[in-house]
């Protein structure tokens, strides 16, 4: 199957099937690092502490996948998952906030090597402005620069690290320059039109329902 057949298929999967396939590619990629040449489904399953028929039914969307009898080729299945996923080509990525967060999120080994690279970052501190920032010298902009550089510098995906009451605005500002992905790690909520993705990255309220559980599993022991 190439790659226009594979990618045909991609609106009708839920983003759950999405999020499923993003794990299954990193232990495809685990196991390629480790040696393996094919593997099966009910390997893939035991190994991972995964599902062998959720499996087969997430891959089923997009054709067949496998042999039967022989399993997965992991080269070739990474390579059609990336594919699906969108990861064959380059995304330019732009950080709103420059502080602490958002210079971690820039100090990330993950980010510039490969699909994700970050061109730019914007804040409002004017010692941070006209400056580069790390190892790969990232230019930090005025955060009034925003909607002039994300275009100009083609940015696909924007992170908002930026504090809470800022959010919005500047998410705004994103989508005015036609970003139609965005990632917050504030806690606020924000509002965009239907063509625009965000991905809410609340580390706080992650813990917070940790938290729930951790306390409520005392309570039954």
């Amino acid at each position: 199957m190439n790659e226009k057949e594979l990618k045909k298929y991609c609106s009708c999967v839920s983003e759950v099937v999405a999020k499923r396939l993003t794990l299954y590619l990193r232990c495809f990629i685990q196991l390629k690092e480790e040696g393996y040449d094919f593997v099966s489904s009910k390997e893939l399953a035991e190994r991972f502490n995964l599902n062998s028929d959720l499996i087969r039914k997430d891959f089923s969307y997009f054709g067949t996948f496998g042999k039967r009898g022989v399993g997965y080729n992991i080269d070739e299945i990474i390579e059609k998952i990336k594919t699906i996923l969108g990861l064959k080509k380059v995304y330019n990525v732009a950080i709103a906030g420059a502080g602490n967060l958002g210079k971690a999120l820039a100090d990330y080994p993950k980010f510039n090597e490969g699909t994700f690279r970050i061109v730019a970052m914007f804040d409002n501190n004017a010692r941070k402005v006209g400056r580069k920032y790390g190892v790969n010298n990232i230019p930090i902009f005025h955060v009034k620069e925003l909607p002039e550089k994300v275009k100009e510098l083609e940015v696909d995906i924007g992170i908002i690290a930026v504090p809470a009451r800022a959010a919005q605005q500047v998410a705004d500002s994103f989508v005015k320059a036609g970003v139609s992905g965005l990632m917050n790690f504030t806690p606020a909520r924000i509002a965009v039109p239907s063509n625009v993705k965000t991905v809410c990255a609340d580390f706080r309220a992650q813990l917070e329902m940790l938290a729930y559980y951790v306390s409520n599993l005392k309570k039954s022991e």
